[in-house]
């Protein structure tokens, strides 16, 4: 197939559509589009009549966003004449402003993955080269050979706008607590080392103490500090944890804290608590807006939690967007790679593409998971298989991949169920491979047949050339 190209861009207002009169009445044109920040760059893809040869028109410059309403009137010109498809690249927000002018003028919009937009730059031209105007050729040639999705711009509603607003804010929020952890822990290392094996420092009583007396020497100088403990801990915390506590302070080996010193370390407690309660209340308020919600983020929910299926909706999407489950989890970044070459082996991993936090709330929700049978039993088995040994520890195994895998085996159920619409179980996803569950159907009775034993059969030289049963006598 020859092809006319040419990367040398005019700008959107000097355009003229003269190429029109050659194309084919009712034939497709592909249009692709670059999208920066500040730039657009757009190549029409057109074949003339009775012709195999592909013409790329000269790249239109169009300034983002200010020049849109005239690209738009562009492509609806053609349109009218032609069936016409416009092909974008996945490129974050910068493009959406496009996307909903384009939608406004009914005009047809697919998605071309970057990756496949990267990996097809030296077979377009045989250059392996990349700038703004061969990608929009790139693009279009993608488009028409049908290596792109539709992506239609739909307007959500008011309830999926306020829940992708709770779930950024949550993750915002969770975000500032580590940070907050972070200097809080070096605080403790310095002036109260001993409270950390004691109290956790997500700890809220451990939080609430600190705000009420900012250091170990008040709190050893109150004598109703064991009245104060458990009151803030709501009596969950016995008499003998108490006194540990107490005795922490008391025989503390830590830094003697100055007047500022205390105030820092019942600033930063301050401000985590507040934090803690702002959690609480996006938490809370997405739980009443899941119940509002579809039925499929229902059940995400019931099986996730909240939280967890709350994330996963708004990075990754409906399940049922997906063809298949492997397309869902490899969204996440949950798809299995291995990079070996020659006599390297490397080991099998995920890919970790895309959103980390959608990751790193799912791994919270399947160390939840693994506390309940069955999955616990699964766990263990996995984790004999995959873990290593820990330095120092007899008898002690690495459980990081045994809760991935678990993830996946959840993710990969949970997509079956919602999209053929039925009851998630757990019980059967989990179940040991080989045992009998108790829905099992039962065996018919008689006795099965006994295998007929065989032996291996060797030449002089150990060279293995088949099997004998019982009985039957070698050729050689």
């Amino acid at each position: 197939m020859k092809r006319s190209i040419t990367y040398k861009s005019v700008p959107v207002k000097n355009v003229s559509l003269r190429f029109l009169k050659n194309v084919a009445r009712r034939s497709t044109i592909y249009v692709g589009i670059d999208i920066g920040k500040y730039k657009l760059y757009v190549t029409v893809r057109w074949t003339p009549p009775r012709s195999k040869a592909v013409v790329y028109e000269h790249p239109w410059f169009v300034e983002n966003t200010r020049e849109i309403p005239a690209l738009v009137a562009k492509l609806r010109k053609i349109a009218n004449k032609n069936k016409l498809i416009v092909g974008i690249e996945s490129t974050g927000s910068y493009g959406d402003p496009l996307r909903q002018a384009l939608a406004d003028a009914e005009i047809v919009v697919h998605q071309v993955r970057t990756k496949v937009t990267h990996d097809y730059a030296e077979v377009f031209d045989g250059v392996p080269s990349q700038h703004d105007g061969k990608d929009a050729a790139i693009i279009a040639e993608l488009v028409s050979q049908g290596k792109s999705t539709i992506w239609s711009y739909e307007s959500q509603s008011e309830t999926e706008n306020e829940i992708r607003y709770q779930v950024k804010k949550m993750i915002d929020i969770h975000k500032e607590i580590k940070r907050m952890q972070g200097k809080l822990e070096g605080l403790l290392a310095r002036y109260w080392p001993e409270i950390t094996s004691i109290l956790a420092l997500t700890s809220i009583t451990l939080l609430k103490l600190l705000r009420y007396y900012g250091g170990p020497g008040t709190l050893h100088q109150d004598k109703e500090s064991a009245q104060k403990i458990r009151q803030f801990s709501n009596s969950r915390i016995n008499e003998e944890k108490s006194k540990d506590i107490r005795n922490a302070a008391k025989q503390t080996c830590g830094v003697r804290q100055g007047t500022w010193d205390m105030q820092t370390c019942k600033d930063i407690a301050i401000r985590m608590l507040e934090l803690h309660k702002q959690s609480g209340s996006c938490k809370k308020r997405l739980k009443t807006l899941v119940e509002q919600s579809c039925t499929q983020l229902q059940r995400l929910s019931k099986i996730l939690g909240v939280g967890t299926a709350s994330v996963v909706w708004c990075h990754i999407g409906d399940p049922r967007r997906y063809h298949c489950s492997d397309a869902w989890i490899k969204a996440m970044g949950l798809n299995l790679v291995e990079r070996s070459s020659g006599e390297y082996q490397s080991e099998v991993r995920i890919s970790k593409r895309g959103d980390s936090e959608t990751r790193r709330w799912l791994y919270m929700s399947a160390l939840r998971w693994i506390q309940q049978s069955p999955v616990k039993q699964w766990y263990q088995r996995k984790k004999l298989q995959t873990g290593k040994k820990i330095p120092g520890e007899k008898n002690k195994l690495t459980g990081g991949k045994a809760v991935v895998a678990v993830m996946r085996k959840l993710l990969k159920g949970l997509w079956y169920a919602i999209v053929h619409d039925i009851p998630f179980d757990g019980e059967k996803l989990f179940f040991k491979e080989g045992s009998r569950r108790k829905d099992a159907i039962p065996r018919k009775a008689g006795r099965r047949p006994r295998r007929k034993k065989t032996k291996k059969v060797s030449r002089s030289d150990g060279v293995k050339v088949g099997f004998l049963r019982n009985g039957q006598k070698s050729t050689k």
